[in-house]
């Protein structure tokens, strides 16, 4: 058989040809793998400004400074601000008009080159020039659209890598143990700066920021206990939740991405637009918003710089862990019993124990059983069990309240519960005459609490004019006898009082089962009323036949069916959740005065509270306590209180 050269020749090309495409392909194959192992988080060409973008605000810019941007473009920065870096209630106001006022002054801007006018003045001239040669006046107008002031976190940001130092390497150790990338535990650099304490606007609560909802898939988060507040507990839930985002999304740009927006949300954005780089450039979901497309880019530069501190902070003096002694108790401990008979300081437990109410240290409630406490390591076993053996208590003290009606007088609250009218008054923050109005949820304290002379709340509230100052020791005025006042358009605020109607309005037996009528409060939904009565929730659904993923509306009639004994349990199931998201809120938030809002056409209560006022709607409530909050009304004008957080710093 005779073969040609030129066909050999050819034949050896394709060979070639094709043995190298095979060679590309296992290179490239083998690269990816060994980048993927090296660092499951890559840094897109796409995000790449915005990872620079966020490294400058965690680095180089501090609270003094305002960042003017385009908020689809971070590498746009039109000028840096001065602010007051004050962390005062005039400061912030200040700031707020500072940069509104130069927002505004860039908008006009933009409006103005978007007409084709050639740029006159050299602001406008400057501001031109970031959008190149080939710009358009549509280029310019969606810019007036795009602008935000980022104010800088350097010195937040270098504050929370010092405190990690007590946990980071516990937390490694965590996400090893998930067989998860230990990197993840440098989140918290975006999500609380490793405060311990952090609290959101919206109830987002510990150094991971976990919600109500999405807490109690893994933790205990209830009136004595809320596990989100531990650092280790709650490292040990997001190790879990980040697994499970990353099983049903595939990578890890999506996985951290839906730690912020939601799982069900990202995967819709996967559905529309496949992998993360095309929902990051393309995807316009109606809640991805700003803060849900750049989460990742913030992950990326917080990783970055956490693990190269030196070269952006110099040398650190990071916090040292805290070795423990840990306890589990074998019945309801008060706290008070435990601080005696150790000689302890009741901030070191609180501070030990951040999972811990602050009704168990005001005598409200006892440190649970089965809880497990954490004490100084020189503390023994041995010296623990002889000090609080005799001090376990059978049962956990309940949480009482009162609905106020019509007819009702502080003086009779307080003997039909038996407690003093001082201690009615001084645990609600009454004011001296014990003025009541219909609809409140007073609270009744309990045997060996500890009833504070002076709210903490209502002291970080009392330049709301408003707002009633709690009662010294002084006398009673003679009306406290005097009937609760029926609420007006103009109700005294009390942020002491929970205002919803929490009990059960009426029973009903229907079908040989009792069924009892409650009204929808805030925040409440079909899954809070059944883990009260811990029943599945469509059992409620079928009682009221509501199709499967229907919304219930505040003031809705639902029916719940009940047991005898459900009854008392329910309602204060129900308050202790309000109660407890109320104290929660301020004990970190301060209300700084009361503004006014003019609805327009197409606000609902949601999109108001989420994106308009930033408050949420139990507090917004508050200050409306007749308007139809379901019904807006066009014009209409609705008040809301202008919040600070415990810093004084406006959010």
């Amino acid at each position: 058989m005779v073969i040609s050269v030129k066909r050999l020749f050819r034949t050896g090309m394709i060979i070639g040809i094709t043995t190298g495409i095979f060679l590309s392909f296992i290179s490239l194959t083998w690269a990816s793998t060994r980048q993927s192992k090296i660092d499951p988080f890559p840094t897109y060409p796409s995000i790449a400004p915005n990872v620079a973008f966020w490294t400058d605000i965690f680095t180089r810019y501090s609270r003094s400074q305002g960042v003017i941007h385009d908020t689809r473009n971070l590498g746009r920065i039109y000028e840096v601000i001065a602010l007051d870096p004050s962390q005062t209630n005039t400061a912030a106001k200040k700031n707020k008009k500072t940069k509104k006022r130069i927002l505004e002054q860039y908008e006009k801007i933009l409006l103005s080159l978007a007409t084709g006018r050639p740029p006159a003045t050299s602001k406008e001239k400057q501001t031109a020039k970031l959008f190149g040669n080939k710009a358009t006046p549509k280029d310019f107008k969606q810019a007036a659209r795009r602008l935000r002031c980022q104010t800088g976190l350097s010195q937040e940001f270098k504050e929370g890598l010092i405190r990690s130092g007590a946990v980071i390497e516990q937390f490694k150790q965590i996400f090893q143990s998930h067989n998860l990338p230990t990197d993840l535990a440098y989140l918290p650099c975006v999500e609380s700066s490793f405060d311990f304490t952090a609290y959101s606007k919206f109830g987002a609560a510990g150094i991971w920021q976990f919600t109500r909802g999405t807490g109690r898939k893994y933790m205990k988060i209830g009136y004595v206990v809320d596990q989100r507040r531990d650092p280790y507990i709650s490292t040990q839930a997001a190790a879990r939740h980040l697994k499970i985002n990353h099983e049903k999304l595939g990578s890890w740009p999506l996985a951290i991405t839906a730690y912020n927006h939601g799982v069900n949300g990202m995967l819709r954005a996967q559905k529309q637009k496949g992998n993360y780089e095309k929902i990051f450039n393309t995807y316009h979901g109606p809640s991805f918003k700003f803060a849900s497309r750049n989460f990742y880019s913030e992950f990326i530069a917080a990783r970055q710089v956490a693990k190269n501190y030196e070269y952006y902070f110099g040398d650190l003096s990071f916090q040292e862990p805290v070795q423990f002694t840990r306890f589990t108790t074998k019945g309801y401990l008060p706290a008070k019993a435990l601080t005696q008979g150790l000689n302890l300081e009741i901030k070191t437990i609180q501070t030990m124990n951040p999972s811990l109410r602050t009704p168990v240290f005001t005598g409200r409630k006892h440190i649970p059983k089965g809880f497990e406490l954490r004490l100084p390591k020189r503390i023994t076993h041995k010296t623990i069990t002889r000090v609080i053996t005799d001090q376990y208590q059978a049962r956990q003290k309940p949480s009482k309240f009162h609905l106020v009606r019509k007819g009702d007088t502080a003086s009779y609250i307080a003997r039909t519960h038996t407690v003093s009218l001082n201690d009615l008054i001084m645990a609600n923050g009454l004011s001296r005459r014990a003025t009541i109005y219909i609809g409140q949820n007073l609270r009744i304290p309990v045997q060996g609490e500890v009833v504070p002379t002076k709210s903490s709340r209502t002291k970080a509230s009392s330049k709301t004019s408003s707002i009633p100052k709690t009662t010294s020791s002084l006398p009673l005025a003679d009306n406290a006898g005097k009937e609760a006042k029926p609420v007006s358009k103009e109700p005294i605020i009390n942020l002491e009082i929970v205002i919803s109607d929490l009990k059960i309005r009426k029973t009903i037996t229907q079908s040989n089962q009792m069924v009892g009528i409650i009204q929808v409060a805030p925040e409440e939904t079909l899954g809070h009323y059944a883990d009260w009565l811990q029943i599945p929730t469509q059992k409620i659904r079928a009682l009221n036949q509501f199709a499967y993923g229907k919304h219930i509306s505040i003031n809705q009639k639902i029916q719940i069916p009940l047991a005898q004994k459900d009854k008392d349990r329910f309602e204060e199931l129900r308050y202790e959740y309000h109660k407890e998201m109320e104290e929660d809120f301020f004990a970190s938030f301060s209300i700084d005065g009361v503004d006014t809002y003019e609805i327009k056409n197409g606000d609902t209560i949601w999109f108001l509270c989420l994106n308009k006022l930033e408050i949420p709607l139990w507090l917004l409530q508050k200050y409306n306590p007749v308007m139809n909050l379901n019904k807006l009304q066009p014009k209409a004008r609705i008040k809301y209180p202008i919040i600070n957080n415990r810093l004084g710093i406006k959010i």
